[in-house]
């Protein structure tokens, strides 16, 4: 397979992912073999991989492409089956305490289920970087081989161990009836375990890993996708819902009025708990973050650092910094663990310890008790590949000359001095051909100064503001 024949933008900033079904696929079983191969070589201190994979239809000949890449490039294979990605974390963590393992798991989170992909993990259960991401691609494009000594493949379910660390981990001060809604994904294979074995009954929809398709995206970042969940708590008289996404790591939280919680809201809720434990600790946010979570996090006494957007930055940045706990707008929360060792976001673990929180105390007053400023949601603005980053970095130039910016992902730009509280983030997606964009501001009136101002720097760089002009807050 040479470099032009490579599928290139499947080979993502956090991952390999792209279409997966029928014969205009980009990722083949011929071509997970070949990343495998050359995973091998990015990892070369790896003695054996753990692999998981989701519940795609196309999942089992990947996930089998995957192993033979690896066990021909003379690595021993641990195969757990059908996993969601945090158990994968989980399993490699926990086995790289006796030996050197790295970790593969096949799956496409919340994409379409026509799409699917691979995460990668070294040895530390850590995700490979973006630049380690296209080292494998570059390995793949300019040939890979098998090496001289063919690896063993074994079996294990590290499941009754993992529910059994939950369960270890958290107390329900009471019993709690709670609806789950996995989104007939794979986290089908812990949630409604995990909780029962803290305490809760279970209430679950969409939970059948062998249908192909629930009613909705099992995406809980956005709100239509949640709406069911809302619907069976209120009828079911249910303490509090939660939805996951494809692969486990995303959570959304419904409360016992039916209301589904903003991501930053739950954030907020966890910090609070984090800081009641753990007094004047740091937390980690992303560039998106809400100010009204960085000002709630302040008045708990901790400290707010930003960090880039994405679950394996994030990991990378919290790592770096010294932070055990934080979370991003898209519904991931971090944890730093120690036993076994490794950083996570584990929707089940969140859940778990959501739940532990409502036991103890009214999960509805602490969510009123978070406040909550006007904030766009995220505003795609059309913007070519080949041209975003550049864009991105210029925009972030011009605004350090006006006004306080912090450049780690785009540019998150202080607009205090035109408005109290109001900010806007510009970033150029990893992902599509967009540059995003959030504004916020404590009143409607700063709101409305953010987008404006907002605009006018995209209307500076050539680009449509038109769908951020148009774009009321959130209710």
């Amino acid at each position: 397979m040479t470099s032009a024949q490579i599928p290139r933008e499947i080979f993502r900033a956090y991952d390999i992912r792209g279409h997966a079904l029928g014969t205009d696929a980009l990722l083949t079983p011929d071509l997970a073999l070949r990343v495998a191969l050359a995973f091998a070589e990015v990892v070369d201190s790896a003695e054996q991989v753990v692999v998981g994979g989701d519940n795609r239809s196309t999942t089992p000949a990947l996930q089998q492409a995957a192993i033979a890449g690896l066990l021909d490039a003379g690595l021993d294979v641990v195969d757990i089956g059908r996993a969601p990605s945090p158990l994968v974390y989980w399993a490699n963590a926990l086995l790289a305490q006796e030996r050197p393992t790295a970790g593969l798991v096949v799956t496409a989170s919340h994409n379409p289920a026509e799409d699917n992909g691979i995460k990668l993990l070294h040895t530390d259960a850590m995700p490979l970087l973006p630049e380690q991401i296209q080292a494998v691609a570059d390995r793949v494009a300019s040939g890979v081989s098998a090496g001289v000594r063919q690896g063993e493949r074994s079996l294990w379910s590290p499941r009754p161990a993992y529910v059994r660390s939950l369960a270890e981990s958290f107390r329900l001060r009471r019993p709690l009836q709670v609806a789950i809604d996995p989104g007939n994904g794979v986290a089908t294979v812990t949630t409604g375990a995990a909780l029962r074995a803290i305490g809760c009954e279970v209430i679950a929809i969409n939970d059948d890993p062998e249908e192909s398709e629930p009613p909705h995206p099992a995406d809980p970042q956005h709100a239509a996708n949640v709406a069911q969940l809302a619907s069976v708590v209120s009828e079911t008289a249910s303490e509090l819902g939660f939805a996951f996404d494809g692969d486990g790591d995303r959570l959304g939280l419904v409360d016992g009025r039916g209301r589904r919680a903003a991501p930053d809201q739950v954030l907020g809720l966890l910090a609070q708990d984090w800081l009641t434990q753990h007094p004047g600790a740091s937390i980690h946010v992303d560039v998106k973050t809400s100010r009204a979570v960085i000002d709630h996090i302040a008045q708990l006494g901790g400290t707010a650092f930003f960090g880039p957007v994405g679950h394996s930055l994030g990991k990378y940045a919290m790592r770096e910094r010294g932070i055990d706990f934080g979370g991003e707008s898209s519904t991931h929360y971090f944890y730093r663990l120690d036993d076994p060792p490794h950083y996570t976001d584990d929707a089940v673990r969140t859940a778990c310890r959501i739940a532990q929180i409502a036991s103890r105390a009214s999960l509805e007053a602490m969510l009123d008790a978070i406040p909550r400023y006007p904030i766009s949601p995220e505003v795609k603005i059309a913007c070519p590949d080949h041209r975003k980053h550049d864009v991105a970095r210029a925009i972030t130039e011009q605004a350090r000359h006006r006004w306080p910016v912090i450049a780690i992902d785009g540019a998150r730009i202080d607009l205090s001095s035109q408005a109290e509280g109001a900010w806007c983030v510009i970033r150029a997606s990893n992902t599509t051909p967009y540059l995003t964009v959030l504004v916020e501001s404590r009143d409607d009136a700063g709101y409305n100064i953010a987008r404006r101002i907002a605009s006018e720097i995209l209307s500076e760089h050539g680009l449509d503001p038109a769908p951020l002009i148009s774009q009321p807050p959130l209710d």
